[in-house]
């Protein structure tokens, strides 16, 4: 299709409906660099309507007129038309192949009729995107473009717009019911360091800001960087030791022994506490980078301090390596201001306690990395015993034998759409022998000092405990507390995955006029919270078909 239209004549409409609200204003700013006019506003003056959607019908009901009326001195466009003008810097001439066409009419290319794209729901959080899927070829090569466009973010804030794009891309695929026949060509994309920034982002504490430090300085390796670097930052300090243990995946069977120790903890100093280990291992993933556990209460205001007691406790048993309690700063206008997205995830305002942990090596069924003792690891079996005392570098405690209850992902007999990580009473996996101090035990629930680790952190020196360590493996925990109120919301927030959170909220902005947090749901048009009392309530309330954990892997 000609057109005589060049960078002085020619008027863009970008339609903001299922593009990202970040991708819309660098496509804006792009087109200004270039010196291309483009109105926030359609009207009679514009000349080209740029679309994600599929169809001309989808494009009129949005503006408002008819097909005719829409063509009329027009032309509706797809965005790889924007990005080709971008990339030639002037207004290309109009191809077939970049328009948008009625959605009666035969689709033209191999492309179209094979991704079956008119049928995927827009955002992630309405599509069912399994663990295991039928694209993983494709995916795996998006997400490491992906990878590399986020740690790039800090120089070219078209680099977040990137990694977006490459990140919805492989959650589209994920969730097609069928293997993909036909995809264009992946461009090479070339490391120009020579060194990728996510060796240096594997350190806990480091991001992307402080590991291209590192790359300048010409470290190139971990070790480099042990030896060159000097830090007040604890995690930086404990990370640097402990980091051959960190970037072990963390197994299903160390996380439940994680969860099942904290639960047996936390009915200690808060009998009728609820928790649920989240994240990637809730949702079906049988490893992970770290273990987070979510806590709450059905009585609100029970929860109150019950994270010191829980520390302490956990701290008096030596299990504790390090870490850092961080006050909730929730307050109300949370659920209304209109904060941005940040590129890496939106934080919430749970009070929590970010650390490291002791994992006896057995737990895993082998003999850990780390291990200098000389003796083969024995494999776990049902009725394996742990001995704790090599947790806690050769410390003498009374022990006390105590059975933990297996934590398994299954689906509760309560609910056959709920399905969580949690102690169950009818299904052992291994009965674990634990051993703790006196003082643990003793403990009535009310303390005089609340334990700060953080402050701990900076008496201990993590090299000799790394030095002197038993037969365990550092493991990465964090434990977050969560008003009953709240708690459902949390719940979806920090189960994930970050992709089905992201679209969720942009959800509930664009379509339902609503704000979405971890900390509850906001009606901006009535403006009041909508409250939830189950998960699936939170679906119901987002006017969202409920998704199983198993199926928010996007």
């Amino acid at each position: 299709m000609a057109d005589n239209y060049d960078n002085r004549t020619a008027v863009l409409h970008i339609i903001d409906a299922r593009i990202q609200k970040q991708r819309v204003e660098d496509m804006k700013s792009a087109a200004k660099k270039r010196h291309i006019v483009v109105h926030d506003s359609f009207s009679d003056d514009v000349t080209h309507i740029i679309t994600e959607y599929s169809d001309l019908e989808g494009v009129a009901r949005i503006l408002g007129v008819d097909v005719a009326g829409l063509l009329r001195n027009r032309v509706v466009v797809n965005v790889k038309w924007f990005s080709e003008c971008m990339r030639a810097g002037h207004v290309i001439e109009v191809q077939d192949v970049h328009t948008v066409k009625p959605a009666t009419q035969p689709q033209q290319t191999v492309e179209e009729r094979d991704s079956r794209a008119a049928s995927i729901p827009g955002y992630a959080c309405q599509r069912i995107t399994p663990l295991n899927h039928h694209n993983t070829r494709f995916t795996v090569a998006l997400e490491t473009l992906e990878k590399y466009a986020d740690l790039r973010y800090d120089d070219n804030q078209q680099d977040y717009s990137r990694a977006l794009a490459f990140r919805r891309a492989s959650c589209v695929l994920k969730s097609l019911p069928g293997p993909l026949t036909n995809l264009q060509q992946l461009r090479n994309e070339i490391l120009e360091d020579g060194v990728c920034e996510e060796v240096f982002t594997s350190i806990f504490g480091i991001g992307p800001s402080k590991a291209k430090e590192f790359i300048s300085r010409g470290w190139s390796t971990v070790e480099d960087v042990k030896n060159g670097y000097t830090s007040a930052d604890w995690r930086v300090l404990w990370g640097l030791c402990f980091h051959d243990d960190l970037v072990t995946p963390v197994t299903l069977k160390e996380a439940r022994y994680i969860s099942a120790l904290v639960k047996r903890h936390l009915d200690a100093v808060l009998p009728g506490a609820i928790m649920e280990v989240t994240g990637g291992f809730r949702r079906g993933k049988p490893m992970g980078h770290d273990v987070d556990i979510l806590i709450s209460h059905p009585a609100e205001n029970k929860i109150i301090g019950a994270l010191p007691r829980l520390l302490h406790r956990l701290g008096t048993s030596d299990v504790v390596l390090c870490g850092k309690h961080e006050n909730s700063s929730y307050r109300d206008d949370v659920l209304t201001t209109n904060s941005k997205l940040s590129p890496r995830g939106q934080l919430d305002h749970f009070e929590k306690w970010i650390g490291m942990i002791k994992v006896p090596n057995k737990v895993r069924g082998e003999q850990g990395v780390n291990d200098t003792s000389g003796e083969n690891g024995a494999k776990s079996t049902s009725g394996q015993e742990c001995d704790m005392k090599k947790c806690n570098n050769g410390k003498k405690t009374e022990s006390q034998n105590v059975q933990i209850e297996t934590v398994l992902y299954e689906r509760t007999a309560d609910n056959e759409n709920d399905y969580s990580v949690n102690p169950t009473s009818n299904q052992k996996e291994t009965d674990l022998e634990v051993q703790e101090t006196t003082t643990g035990n003793n403990l009535d629930g009310s303390i005089k000092e609340s334990l700060d680790y953080s402050d701990d952190n900076k008496t201990q020196d993590p090299k000799e405990v790394l030095r002197t360590r038993g037969d365990w493996i550092a493991r990465r925990v964090d434990l977050i507390i969560a008003p009953y109120s709240q708690y459902y919301y949390a719940l979806v927030g920090w189960t994930g995955s970050k992709q089905f959170n992201r679209d969720a909220r942009t959800y509930a902005d664009r379509e339902l006029k609503m704000k979405l947090t971890s900390h509850g749901l906001y009606d901006l048009n009535q403006g009041r919270k909508i409250p939830a009392s189950s998960e699936k309530e939170v679906f119901d309330n987002l006017k969202l078909p409920f998704r199983e954990p198993i199926d928010r892997n996007c």
